[in-house]
């Protein structure tokens, strides 16, 4: 073990010599010397002896620092110095050495480690208690980076070195502290990341960038917790259930904000054909007008009305004002991913660090969509890993309310939940009783409310024959491989794959469905703790092969809410794995994990965004119509709006419409006025009988005055497929009954003969 120590002592030695020989490269750089031979150097103005010096540096620095530290390597090689110390001094020449690369500075690469190293030598025997615990510090160091880059005007990757410091000697000053009646390390660290709350895009623009609060919380607040509070268990407790139920959600979800496009500017992006699925069902039930019956949200009751109208009705009936709503509860998800995690695990301080990890990995946010899938998920997680059926009442709620946001992951998770029932062999008929029990009666309250809205008939009819039906319209190419596995088709080099943001998504799901595969024809004898665990990680698996299901649809990459919290979980197992080949694996995974995550892309985008204020771009901007106040949207559906509307004012009365046949519903909502059809997509009737009936709509309405057609090339289609070639029938009919009248912009308008 003493061998070991020695070795891993000096690679950390050696990495912080060649971290030294790098950021010396500044000091080899000159003008070449008066009398220097000429050559290719000296032309382009470099002293030709610059390369050579430098190489030798990064071969003698590393091996004359190296000897020059071993002394001190030996003292903390010793049997009687912590663990942590000298983890803490070779995790700082790793630190470095990403420092270094981006930034050549010798009196940083010198000093960080050095401050790191001289603490791990005074307090080389001293018990810091570093535990599982310690993962708190990942919100901790958040918020210490978001803070110092309010305060400091320097670069981004100094103030994360500053910011890892400066929390890592806040945990270690609050270890003499009360040594034997403090709090443990961890609790004390309980209020500080509630500083990430005070930096979220819901504050004003001064408040979320004053770095003082934050600060306070972040270094003084472990100090006085540790010092004025008694530890007890009944004090541990107290704490555990606050960070557990109240401190690590808010901090994952006040990260995610804070971090956000829409906190950098101001408002939320708006778009033209996307808003409209959601926007105009709830516009429409303001008028008056039935879901299912009058306007069908597409995707599900919850999804394309209900959020909407709820945001209406209690504020402004504004573009903005819709989807800032939508982003506060679309943001959750955040939360969700943390509560499966904590759920699969009974580990808060795994949940936490999941969320971190799949923001790093660009898989933390979602739609409202995902929200209730990735809860109810969790639900049926805690109900395998307790073995406690009583949990499956809970899902079986959740599934229906997954049903009613959003059709396919209703399905998902359905799927899920008999699954789930078919795990609990020695209760599998409470276990199917529970949830059936809590989905029946969801259910029957869903359509009693439904039915006493007078739409129950209508959601069942549409549901199963109008948007399950869709599905043909749609669908897209079997596979369409990313550019980065297109390059490499060979096996097993496609796994380099892995390592690409945009492809590793699409290796991760045969990996993970191979472990469900061998997961579930396993046969190894498991004591029933590790088996309740192996079943909330297996459950969460399959939901991720179910998912794929959304690929084959829509070529969506779903599984992607569930890789996180895989991930880490994987990790966390094999940590404690009694065998020790799969306990040596696991620090490779970690660095796999954090390899496909990008950190420095992450902290300089997040940098970029703190210091943002307004739209990081030119090409999208407010516009003064009233429905569109509050959002940002682009150049190009500026000029459609502005074009519909100048035609609209001129040639309709207030209680007069128009027929769109160009994919662009959200001009209804914009510019006020009734959407005749049920349907905002020409992909949603495409059926002869869906035409006959939009045909027989427009023909009884004699408010239609005008109808919207796409212009030659077509720029509104969907998948490519021109409107005329979906809706033919529409199309002969708008021909006969309309006459071209106007054109501006690419906009097409025939007034009605």
């Amino acid at each position: 073990m003493t061998a070991r120590r020695d070795l891993i002592l000096r690679i950390g030695a050696a990495i912080w010599g060649f971290a030294i020989a790098i950021s010396l490269l500044p000091f080899w750089l000159g003008p070449p010397p008066p009398g220097q031979l000429p050559g290719f150097a000296t032309s382009m103005g470099l002293d030709a002896r610059a390369p050579l010096r430098f190489v030798l540096g990064l071969i003698l620095i590393p091996l004359l620092w190296t000897f020059a530290l071993r002394p001190i390597l030996n003292i903390l090689a010793r049997d009687d110095t912590r663990a942590w110390a000298r983890n803490a001094f070779t995790s700082s020449p790793i630190g470095i050495l990403w420092f270094v690369i981006i930034t050549r500075s010798v009196a940083w690469v010198l000093i960080a480690p050095a401050i790191v190293l001289v603490i791990s030598l005074a307090m080389r025997k001293v018990d810091a208690r570093f535990t599982r615990h310690d993962l708190i510090l990942l919100p901790v160091l958040a918020t210490m980076y978001l803070a110092l880059l309010d305060l400091l005007p320097r670069s981004v990757e100094q103030v994360l070195l500053l910011s890892a410091l400066v929390v890592f000697l806040v945990r270690i000053a609050i270890v003499p502290i009360r040594r034997e009646t403090g709090l443990p390390p961890g609790p004390c660290f309980a209020l500080a990341p509630l500083g990430l709350v005070l930096q979220s895009s819901f504050n004003a623009y001064d408040v979320r960038h004053s770095p003082w609060g934050p600060l306070a919380l972040a270094v003084l607040s472990p100090l006085l917790l540790r010092a004025l509070i008694r530890d007890s268990l009944t004090m541990r407790a107290r704490f555990r259930a606050a960070l557990r139920y109240v401190i690590y959600p808010l901090a994952a979800y006040a990260y995610l904000s804070a971090t956000s496009q829409l906190a950098a500017e101001g408002m939320p992006r708006a778009d033209l054909f996307e808003d409209q699925q959601h926007v105009v069902p709830a516009a429409e039930m303001l008028r008056g007008e039935k879901p299912y019956r009058d306007i069908i949200p597409a995707h599900g009751f919850v999804q394309d009305a209900l959020v909407d109208y709820a945001a209406f009705r209690t504020g402004s009936v504004t573009l903005g004002r819709a989807l800032k709503f939508r982003g506060v509860i679309s943001a959750t998800i955040i939360i969700a991913h943390y509560a499966l995690v904590t759920a699969a695990t009974g580990s808060p301080e795994l949940g936490i660090a999941s969320t971190f990890l799949a923001m790093l990995l660009g898989t933390a946010g979602g739609s409202i969509r995902v929200l209730p899938a990735i809860a109810t998920l969790a639900l049926i997680a805690c109900a395998l890993r307790r073995r406690d059926p009583r949990w499956l009442a809970a899902a079986g709620v959740g599934v229906v309310v997954c049903v009613l946001t959003s059709l396919d992951h209703g399905a998902y998770t359905m799927i899920a939940l008999l699954i789930a029932v078919l795990r609990f062999p020695a209760d599998r008929k409470r276990a199917f009783v529970s949830a059936a029990i809590g989905g029946g009666a969801a259910a029957i309250v869903a359509l009693a409310a439904m039915a006493i809205d007078g739409i129950a008939v209508d959601f069942v009819r549409v549901t199963i024959f109008e948007i399950a039906s869709l599905g043909p319209v749609y669908t897209l190419t079997v596979f369409d491989a990313p550019a980065a596995l297109q390059r490499i088709s060979n096996v097993p080099e496609v796994l380099s794959a892995l390592l690409d943001k945009s492809a590793w998504l699409y290796v991760f799901w045969p990996v993970m469905m191979l472990l469900v595969v061998v997961a579930l024809t396993s046969r190894t004898p498991l004591t029933p703790r590790r088996r309740a665990h192996r079943e909330a990680f297996l459950i969460i698996a399959i939901y991720g092969v179910i998912t794929a299901i959304s690929y084959a649809e829509r070529h969506h990459l779903l599984w992607l809410f569930v890789a996180a919290p895989l991930i880490t979980i994987a990790i966390f197992r094999m940590f404690r794995s009694r065998n020790p080949i799969t306990r040596s694996l696991a620090p490779a995974l970690v660095i796999l994990a954090v390899m496909i995550g990008q950190p420095t892309a992450h902290i300089a985008i997040v940098g970029s965004l703190r210091h943002a204020h307004g739209p990081l771009d030119s090409d999208v901007r407010e516009l003064a119509l009233p429905r569109a106040r509050g959002a940002l949207s682009k150049s190009s559906d500026a000029a459609v709006i502005d074009v519909v509307q100048r035609y609209a004012a001129s040639h309709l009365q207030p209680n007069e419409t128009w027929f769109d046949f160009t994919n662009r519903g959200n001009l209804y909502f914009l510019l006020d006025r009734d959407c005749p059809m049920r349907q905002l997509e020409v992909a949603f009737y495409e059926s002869a009988d869906r035409q006959r009936d939009v045909i027989r709509r427009i023909e009884q309405n004699p408010h239609i005055r005008f109808a919207l057609m796409p212009s030659e090339p077509d720029n509104t289609t969907v998948d490519g497929v021109p409107s005329r070639v979906r809706a033919p029938l529409v199309y002969a009919y708008l021909i006969e009954r309309f006459t071209p009248d106007y054109e501006e912009g690419g906009v097409n308008f025939w007034r009605r003969k």
